[in-house]
């Protein structure tokens, strides 16, 4: 799945060959005049692992209809006449809700010529590297010009209807034998997730990239295999609730089965990456990229429904869902752990490969009971903090600062933890 392989966590699936498969203000145009919808029933949680000590957060959302942001551009008509002067030629106009899940060229062609409304004519019609997807349409001599016709086409492979909600029409005037013309049609072309733990969104950025139009590609050129994967293979099978077996190896923490039932018309995203103790908040964003009807490729930009520019809180706030990673209390005090281990301030896991520790300073006491004590003291047996955790949680947070709030020196610490009759010891490395 390229499910894109700007994923954070990607790495398995990549070395398999098969990488999991980034939009503007909301209401906003693109520069070709696309308008994206940002999607509906984002929601996310998390799942946590006590044997690896690692959190699975879900992301889930509700794909949007192909055709709730399409765009058909106006008909290149350059070839379209052949003898006649451009001020006679019976211009065609295509129109109407576009249904396909990809941008396409469609090209279309004379095949009789004459006067619209007067002789009977003929225009077939097809995709642009997709010529077996076709069909044409008939003008009698009862045409009255203006009359919109439907563009019915047909998979000559299979024989069966292909309903792109496409229609056409004729203004008054000739049409010239082999005359020819193209019309763009397009709608979004994939999805962004995005995670920060910045409340006001300034720091977002994407885990996740999963793109139809290289989907659709697969092997050729510009083309995606795993984004295949995700949107052929994966999902519709997540949609019949069976789990996903995969044959390529692990993806990330979820191993080599992806077990999560999905409603009809859902998507998914996941996240292997998150710290306990942590609000990380989430956001999906339809994207899109320019599309060259002549050429039939995609532009390198790509515009995002709701644009993230770093450092700057995110315009569309409303659409950012949080996710608390907090491991559950239990009750035994040897499985007990503090992150980070050594403590080491000036530089976090943000800035800082192997590092532990986030910004905010502080290590915590994980998988702690739900009512416990725990005491810091130094080597030689001076008491530097204590808490009395009464509050139900599996967490406990020290910001290495002693009772009289100050930051307490490099070195080593030991700890003791209390539950009823139960108490363990243990070390803490602070480095500065």
């Amino acid at each position: 799945m390229k499910v894109n392989a700007c994923r954070v966590g990607a790495a398995a699936l990549a070395a398999a060959s098969l990488l999991f498969l980034y939009p503007r203000v909301a209401g906003a145009q693109a520069p070709d005049s696309l308008t994206l919808k940002p999607p509906t029933g984002v929601k996310a949680w998390s799942v946590y692992n006590p044997g690896s000590r690692k959190f699975l957060v879900w992301i889930r959302w509700r794909d949007l209809p192909d055709d709730i942001a399409t765009f058909i551009s106006p008909v290149d008509t350059t070839g379209w006449s052949v003898g006649s002067l451009p001020s006679e030629m019976s211009i065609p106009t295509v129109g109407g809700s576009y249904h396909g899940d990809i941008d396409r060229t469609i090209a279309m062609h004379a095949i009789r010529s004459g006067v619209v409304g007067v002789d009977e004519l003929i225009v077939t019609f097809e995709v642009r590297r997709e010529e077996y997807i076709s069909g044409r349409v008939t003008i009698d001599a009862s045409y009255k010009p203006g009359t919109v016709l439907p563009m019915d086409f047909r998979d000559q492979h299979t024989g069966k209807a292909v309903p792109l909600g496409l229609n056409i029409k004729f203004s008054a005037g000739r049409m010239d034998l082999n005359g020819t013309c193209i019309a763009g049609v397009e709608d979004f072309e994939g999805f962004h997730i995005w995670r920060g733990i910045k409340d006001d969104g300034s720091d977002l950025q994407v885990i996740g990239e999963i793109s139809k139009e290289e989907a659709a590609l697969g092997r050729k050129t510009g083309g995606s295999l795993a984004d295949s994967l995700y949107f052929y293979e994966v999902v519709p099978t997540l949609r019949s609730h069976m789990a996903w077996i995969s044959n390529f190896g692990a993806v990330d923490c979820l191993g080599t089965r992806i077990d999560l039932d999905l409603d009809s018309n859902e998507l998914f995203w996941w996240d292997c990456d998150g710290t306990n103790g942590f609000t990380y908040y989430y956001a999906i964003t339809t994207f899109d990229r320019s599309y060259s009807v002549k050429s039939g490729l995609q532009g390198l930009s790509k515009h995002d429904h709701c644009p993230v520019e770093g450092g700057v809180p995110y315009p569309c706030k409303n659409e950012m869902v949080p996710v608390r990673l907090e491991a559950s209390p239990q009750s035994d005090l040897y499985n007990v752990y503090v992150v980070p281990n050594p403590v080491r301030t000036g530089s976090s896991r943000l800035t800082t490969d192997n590092y532990h520790n986030f910004p905010d300073g502080l290590c915590r006491f994980v998988n702690v009971p739900a009512h416990c004590t725990i005491k810091i003291y130094t080597v030689a047996g001076d008491l530097v903090w204590a808490n009395d955790h009464q509050d139900g949680t599996g967490n406990v947070e020290w910001d290495t600062r002693n009772f009289e709030e100050q930051e307490v020196a490099s070195g080593v610490y030991v700890y003791r933890i209390e539950n009823g009759s139960d108490s363990v010891y243990g070390r803490i490395v602070v480095i500065r």
